[in-house]
């Protein structure tokens, strides 16, 4: 219980400073969307040169569609040549906007955006770097964004990915 109960402080700390759309805290936020006992894989040799672009947030995990216009992530760079990320993206039922550095976390596939309270690790990207899966090993989020309409065989992949690490597609919501 101890462990819910630090999740649970961590994510009203993050979401304290950003943008939600619900004012209150979902109970959703404390539940792992994986089975963290699953192994959890970020992609290799990602460097943050493949990111950049404007990411539509495809799907993600929790209770209910929680997102009225679509979210959204872009990777940039700013005057001095580092990562930026402006983000307006969903997360159970809460929505999380802002503008932050985009750090390395430590891996390839691995990234830090100020403000958020774990790295977000890249689980797959097709090689156009078209789609992308992100997550993170507590299980407290899983998106898949692409850049475009998002195909079905590129969905399906995206989807076997979160599969394969443990997510519970069952509380999986599309856009």
């Amino acid at each position: 219980m101890p462990a819910i109960a630090g999740v649970l402080l961590v994510f009203l700390a993050f979401f304290a400073g950003c943008t939600a759309q619900n004012t209150r805290v979902q109970p959703a936020i404390t539940a792992a969307f994986r089975n963290t006992k699953a192994p959890l894989y970020s992609t290799a040799n990602l460097p943050v040169a493949r990111l950049m672009g404007t990411w539509r947030q495809v799907a993600n995990f929790g209770a209910a569609k929680p997102c009225a216009r679509p979210p959204a992530l872009q990777i940039s760079a700013d005057g001095s040549g580092a990562a930026v990320a402006k983000f307006d993206l969903c997360f159970g039922t809460l929505r999380a906007a802002g503008t932050a550095p985009l750090a390395s976390a430590g891996a390839q596939g691995r990234y830090q955006i100020a403000g958020f309270p774990a790295p977000l690790w890249v689980l797959w990207i097709d090689a156009d770097t078209r789609s992308m899966v992100l997550g993170t090993p507590s299980g407290a989020f899983g998106m898949i964004l692409s850049k475009d309409a998002i195909s079905v065989d590129r969905l399906r992949a995206a989807r076997e990915v979160l599969a394969w690490n443990g997510y519970d597609l069952t509380q999986f919501h599309q856009y």
